[in-house]
């Protein structure tokens, strides 16, 4: 088994059928973060988690749940896709902290704290004032520690982001950003909550979504290499990986719904500058789940070592999950 070619995508959020997972099979994806729950409450979520469970069970030939980090390198033997749960917010804990072990005995693995608003946890990007990790926030913090579920920062705010990393006793991710130095966004990340991270052994998903990215859709693969080199000499080449934010197969009024949830009656445009109600249009070089595989060839052609390149791809997301579950 080539234990050196394992893709990682830290998070995705696909509407998935049987064939886009043939084709990811098929383009030798090894595991796959996947995002179960935006907005939805305790009842919605567990439903979401038994929508999953049937998921995978009638695609059983080629995809497996990942409890374990072991279960990846499992997927990996048996050639399937391991499929990673994940929250992208903590509203389906409600402000009950024992839903945090019933969500992780259903296996979630990865819960952020606040998706761009304020929670019961902690504050998030968007907010004018970031609270930080909240009484609670630190309390549930430690019950993901105890547990093995990873503290995700995606959405959070630079207090949270500081105060998260600082108080958990395991390493926290930033599952999908980028450096605020290669596109300045509000949900990019700057220079020293990096450091701070790395410094934790915390770890960054890098983001293929298209507002997230120098010259949005646009952006050219070379431009995206060169802030991998920079990143690496900021912070060292074990605590980066991808994140794409990949959102394939999705009618147009969800991107909407996710910015907007049930939160406010008006709608919010998130970090579209015109207004686009649209999903934003994908850069060419990374658009479907399946060109991770060709995603790190174009690393090594853009100059990026071999070694490293592979590591980003996936092993170093291994090796952070192994820190944990």
């Amino acid at each position: 088994m080539d234990m050196d070619n394992i893709l990682i995508d830290g998070l995705e959020y696909v509407n998935w059928n049987r064939d886009l997972f043939i084709k990811a099979h098929a383009g030798g994806l090894t595991a796959i973060h996947a995002t179960l729950v935006y907005w939805e409450d305790t009842k919605e979520s567990l439903k979401k988690i038994d929508y999953w469970d049937n998921l995978i069970q009638s695609n059983s030939d080629i995809i497996m749940h990942v409890k374990k980090s072991s279960d990846i390198l499992d997927a990996k033997k048996t050639n399937k896709i391991g499929i990673i749960y994940g929250f992208q917010n903590s509203a389906p804990i409600a402000n009950d902290i024992f839903l945090v072990e019933k969500f992780f005995s259903r296996g979630l693995r990865f819960m952020q704290l606040t998706y761009n608003n304020q929670t019961s946890l902690a504050g998030g990007c968007y907010e004018k004032n970031d609270s930080g990790v909240s009484r609670f926030g630190e309390m549930v913090i430690e019950e993901m520690n105890r547990l093995g579920m990873i503290v995700d920062l995606s959405h959070a705010g630079r207090q949270t982001c500081l105060d998260a990393i600082k108080f958990s006793k395991k390493p926290v991710a930033i599952s999908h950003a980028n450096p605020n130095f290669f596109h300045q966004s509000i949900r990019n990340i700057d220079d020293d909550v990096l450091k701070q991270l790395a410094n934790k052994n915390g770890f960054i998903g890098l983001s293929l979504y298209p507002y997230h990215l120098k010259n949005h859709g646009d952006c050219k693969l070379e431009d995206f290499c060169d802030m991998i080199k920079q990143l690496v000499n900021m912070i060292g080449e074990d605590n980066i990986g991808i994140g794409s934010d990949l959102c394939v197969n999705w009618p147009n009024d969800v991107v909407m719904w996710m910015r907007n949830g049930k939160w406010t009656k008006k709608i919010d445009y998130g970090e579209s500058k015109d207004k686009n109600a649209n999903w934003p249009k994908p850069v060419s070089w990374y658009s479907k789940p399946e060109d991770l595989s060709n995603f790190l060839m174009g690393m090594i052609s853009k100059g990026i070592n071999e070694k490293i390149a592979y590591k980003i791809a996936g092993k170093n997301w291994l090796n952070f999950m192994k820190n944990h579950f």
